[in-house]
């Protein structure tokens, strides 16, 4: 949208207020900044037009923990879900590795997020 941070930040908190109320909101934020990603009650995370997380915002961390990403130091965790979820295409050793671990998580999303 153009935005910078700071306003991106204000739409989300203006967001998750409705979301609060009881209205339903859905949006969707690529690269959101950490403050934005805290915004969040439900996070939907996907890859290649497949599931790979579904589940509370505040979950994600620990369940791509459980599968064997865990989010490295001074990473944010909206940056972590992305790098989980992409594919590098350096080599094609690493884009298999991506591939795979992708697959991995596709293969158990919704079914070890709890809710």
């Amino acid at each position: 949208t153009g935005l910078d941070s700071f306003q991106a930040l204000r739409v989300m908190e203006s967001l998750r207020e409705l979301a609060t109320d009881g209205c339903t909101v859905v949006c969707v934020v690529h690269q959101p900044s950490s403050p934005c990603f805290l915004c969040f009650h439900d996070l939907l995370v996907m890859s290649e037009g497949s599931v790979a997380y579904h589940g509370p915002a505040e979950g994600a961390m620990a369940y791509f923990a459980h599968h064997g990403e865990t989010c490295p130091p001074n990473v944010s965790a909206a940056e972590h879900c992305l790098n989980v979820v992409s594919v590098d295409k350096d080599s094609a050793e690493t884009e298999r590795d991506c591939r795979e671990r992708i697959k991995r998580l596709k293969a158990t999303a919704g079914k070890t997020a709890k809710r």
